[in-house]
């Protein structure tokens, strides 16, 4: 089986993409299963592509690593929350990869603990992507995204709404609805969550939905699983497996690079750590200095404010 994953990143996140293409190599337990691993990146980061390459060939002599860089054609999009434009390149892969029909998409951020086999078979006729319902469908957090005037697209997305760091994306599909068009159109706006907006307001009723396991927001505690549970956002079996069994943990809010108290980011740091090709390239001394309320705390007082002022 051969699986297509793609990461679009910028320079600065050339030393991250290694720790996630090692991982997913490192974590396959088929040994019929390859990868053709698609970076598409800015020119900038383009002096990663010999690194990526020793890891790759270090692990699975039949996987196949296939770099495109590029002058970012986001370059112009809207920034916010420290993301720069670089996240926008995933909205391009239908284009730049007219050859290929299905492709996992993942951010940079993650850390890949288990097999995919089952997550790329996902039935997706008809369907532009494939993810997981994200912590923006919970009750606070969808009253204060309501208030942002753009938010009236995604009104019929409410307990649907999908974290965009893993996506399983058919590409055939996407490019068949002439779907880029449309996506260029968007970046135009102004939308806090980014390309991840955009995907969201595009390809409604076009979404399968993953199980959590295959995109364990980190930050999350066994308290904001309770949460889920009870809003109806995942089910309990579904939190059982992601607590206890993440194939994906995405360490979407604080990163265990910048401070390694972060939940789950002891996890990211044992892997990296016992990994000779990737021992060095973090400074853990100076993420262990780094201490104080989590991005996840200050989100939480952060709306606990704006209700008040209610």
């Amino acid at each position: 089986m051969v699986i297509n994953v793609a990461f679009c990143f910028d320079h600065n996140l050339i030393r991250q993409v290694q720790v996630a293409v090692a991982s997913l190599l490192d974590h396959t337990r088929a040994e019929q299963t390859h990868y053709h691993i698609y970076c598409v990146c800015t020119r900038e980061a383009m002096a990663v592509e010999e690194k990526l390459r020793r890891i790759v060939e270090s692990r699975d002599g039949e996987s196949v690593l296939m770099v495109k860089a590029l002058d970012n054609p986001f370059q112009n999009a809207y920034e916010v929350r420290g993301i720069s434009t670089g996240t926008y390149l995933r909205l391009g892969l239908p284009g730049l990869l007219p050859d290929v029909d299905r492709i996992l998409y993942t951010d940079v951020d993650i850390l890949f603990r288990g097999s995919l086999e089952e997550l790329w078979q996902t039935p997706m006729e008809g369907q532009f992507l494939a993810a997981v319902r994200g912590g923006a469908n919970l009750s606070d957090q969808w009253e204060m995204n309501s208030r942002r005037p753009y938010w009236r697209h995604l009104e019929r997305m409410r307990g649907n709404y999908i974290n965009a760091g893993v996506t399983l994306m058919n590409l055939a599909e996407i490019r068949a609805q002439g779907l880029e068009s449309r996506w260029r159109e968007w970046t135009k706006e102004k939308l806090y969550y980014q390309d991840q907006d955009i995907l969201n307001i595009t390809c409604q009723g076009k979404i399968a939905y993953l199980p959590l396991k295959y995109n364990c927001l980190a930050y999350m505690t066994a308290e904001d699983y309770d949460k889920c549970i009870r809003e109806g956002v995942y089910t309990a079996q579904e939190c059982e497996e992601a607590r206890h069994n993440p194939v994906i943990i995405h360490y979407a809010g604080d990163k265990p690079w910048k401070r390694y108290d972060t939940n789950l980011g002891k996890i990211w740091w044992e892997y990296v750590n016992s990994s000779g090709d990737l021992c060095g390239l973090f400074d853990e001394a100076a993420a262990r200095r780094n201490h104080g309320p989590t991005l996840w705390v200050r989100g939480i007082r952060k709306v606990q404010k704006m209700l008040k002022k209610q």
